[in-house]
C-alpha cells in the first residue's frame, strides 16, 4: 500500500469516527487522534479552538454525549505528503443535523503525523460552506 493510500485511509477513518460520534460513540475518534500536547482542534464554530489532547478529547466526549445525530460523507479530497506529516484538504456534506435538517457543505483540513508506524491526526480545522455547490 502506498503512503498516500495509508494517509487517505486514516482520513476515511476520520469520517467514520465523526459518524460514530454523531451517534454517541467517541472511541473511534479517540483512537484516531494523537494524544500529544501539540494537537489542535478548530471546529466549525468560533469557540472551538483547542490545543492539546486533554482539552480536545473533552470536547469530543461532550459532542458524543450530545447525541448530535446525522451523517457526514466525503465529497472531494486533496492529499499532500511531506515526510512524517501529511495534509488532507476536503469538502464534505453533513446531513440530518439541526432543526433544518438540510445538508450543509463543509470544508476541512486534517494534518496527520506518523507515530509508531500509524498516521495519527494532530490537527483538524473545519467550517461550514452552505453556499458551495460542488
Amino acid at each position: 500500500m502506498s503512503e498516500r493510500d495509508e494517509v487517505e485511509q486514516a482520513d476515511d477513518r476520520f469520517f467514520e469516527a465523526l459518524n460514530a460520534m454523531f451517534g454517541g460513540d467517541i472511541k473511534p475518534m479517540e483512537n484516531l487522534w494523537s494524544h500529544a500536547d501539540d494537537v489542535i482542534y478548530l471546529g466549525p464554530v468560533p469557540e472551538l479552538f483547542h490545543i492539546g489532547w486533554k482539552v480536545t478529547d473533552q470536547d469530543w466526549i461532550g459532542q458524543g454525549q450530545a447525541d448530535i445525530g446525522g451523517t457526514i460523507k466525503l465529497v472531494r479530497r486533496h492529499t499532500t505528503l511531506g515526510g512524517e506529516l501529511a495534509v488532507v484538504h476536503h469538502v464534505a456534506e453533513v446531513a440530518g443535523q439541526g432543526p433544518e435538517q438540510a445538508p450543509t457543505r463543509m470544508r476541512g483540513t486534517n494534518v496527520f503525523r506518523r507515530e509508531n508506524d500509524q498516521w495519527k491526526l494532530i490537527a483538524h480545522h473545519s467550517d461550514p460552506l452552505p453556499y458551495i455547490n460542488l
